[in-house]
């Protein structure tokens, strides 16, 4: 049994009751790693007193005492004290026995720390920096006696360090999706804290071909760093939209990160100060998601199913005919693009689903094309300079110039 192991490492490392108790973690259940190194020292003890009553004291036995009264064992100090034999407990070999002691005394600075901040949180998460030499030191017996049920110092100082904290604050502690966060570095008790970002999933359409330079539009992040009392907002959007191009429909998949957030209302509370005409982009279907959906939103981006509206200008008249002949070639057809920069030359295969159109007038077609979310599609139409093949220029012939471009629909 691992447990056995304990007085085997007692007799060579002194070990405070946080320290030896870790080591075992993983076994018993209720109990904190204090309560569990404290139970293990009585049950060795008790053990050494059973073999002293049917053998009688040895050295070995009285020495495996004297291990135990060195690790701060009160009731073996006391056994030896009985026996004239005075034992002042040693250093603990992992924390210098100092780091414990201390856990209220943080408790409260970092409390104080997170208050400072002066903002709304409803959450926080604790970090420690640890000396590189503790952690070896601790390390060092895990290997040495091949212990598998340990866990970090580490993490025992986060866990008993924000029970603490959640008691003074009346917040809980939560590792997954904090507001704020505080790390302590134990060996000067200093703490830095930070405001964690909040991460709004969104849709947004943009509804006016008008855009300015940048060809993104006026979006209302203003409006957002209001609601939230922010010191910024970054866009992280599912996909780049073409120049010139509207964003119709359901609307493009977008996470907005607000940053340094004084403030965390409602998400319902947040429409109402969305809802101005004065901006070209409108943001819909807000909610509250976690960082790692911006990396799940952006890993999926190519695999979009994207529905364009492409308004077209033809070198020569185009029939019904020849947009049935269009229909017919480009159901489930690749497209192979070669993007240049340079001498590099960058290959990027994708699929037109399915295209579809109507006459408008004399050499003017409106396309309907169901693509994946990688096609450039400005490209697909007109050639992309023999960049794009095949195209619907291509195939046809002559020469394709869009002059209007909308997005009717994201399937993400």
């Amino acid at each position: 049994m691992s447990i056995e192991r304990a007085m085997d490492i007692l007799r060579k490392y002194p070990l405070c009751d946080h320290c030896l108790g870790r080591l075992f973690a993983r076994l018993g259940t209720g109990l904190s790693n204090e309560e569990r190194g404290k139970a293990i020292k009585d049950y060795l003890l008790m053990r050494i007193h059973e073999r002293i009553l049917s053998e009688g004291l040895s050295d070995e036995l009285l020495n495996d005492i004297k291990a135990l009264a060195m690790s701060g064992h009160e009731p073996s100090i006391k056994f030896l004290s009985n026996m004239g034999i005075n034992a002042s407990p040693a250093k603990c070999y992992v924390c210098g026995g100092i780091i414990f002691n201390r856990l209220d005394e943080w408790a409260i600075t970092i409390a104080n720390s997170l208050r400072s901040l002066g903002i709304e949180f409803r959450s926080f998460r604790l970090g420690s920096k640890v000396p590189l030499d503790i952690l070896n030191r601790e390390l060092s017996i895990t290997t040495e006696f091949s212990i598998s049920s340990a866990e970090s110092i580490k993490r025992e100082i986060n866990r008993e360090l924000g029970k603490r904290v959640s008691a003074i604050l009346g917040v809980p502690f939560s590792r997954e999706d904090p507001d704020v966060e505080a790390v302590i570095d134990v060996s000067t008790g200093s703490v830095e804290v930070q405001v964690m970002p909040i991460y709004v999933s969104a849709r947004y359409r943009k509804v006016h071909r008008l855009i300015n330079r940048e060809g993104q539009g006026r979006w209302p992040i203003d409006k957002v760093v209001q609601a939230y009392g922010a010191r910024d907002v970054i866009i992280h959007a599912g996909g780049e939209d073409p120049v010139g191009v509207r964003v119709l429909g359901n609307g493009r998949p977008v996470i907005l990160q607000v940053v340094k957030p004084a403030k965390r209302p409602d998400i319902n509370d947040v429409y109402p100060l969305l809802r101005d005409s004065n901006y070209d982009v409108v943001l819909d279907n807000l909610s509250r998601v976690r960082a790692s959906a911006v990396d799940k939103m952006k890993a999926r981006v190519r695999d979009y199913v994207i529905t364009y509206r492409v308004l077209a200008i033809t070198a020569n008249s185009i029939t019904d005919g020849s947009i049935k002949s269009l229909h017919d070639y480009f159901r489930n057809r690749q497209v192979v693009q070669l993007f240049r920069r340079g001498r590099r030359v960058r290959r990027r295969v994708s699929m037109v689903y399915e295209l579809d159109g109507r006459v408008v007038g004399d050499r003017l077609v409106e396309f309907l094309i169901r693509c994946q979310g990688n096609l450039y599609i400005r490209g697909f139409v007109h050639g992309g300079y023999g960049n794009v093949e095949p195209s619907i220029a291509g195939t046809l012939g002559f020469s394709v110039r869009p002059v209007e471009v909308d997005i009717l629909n994201i399937s993400d």
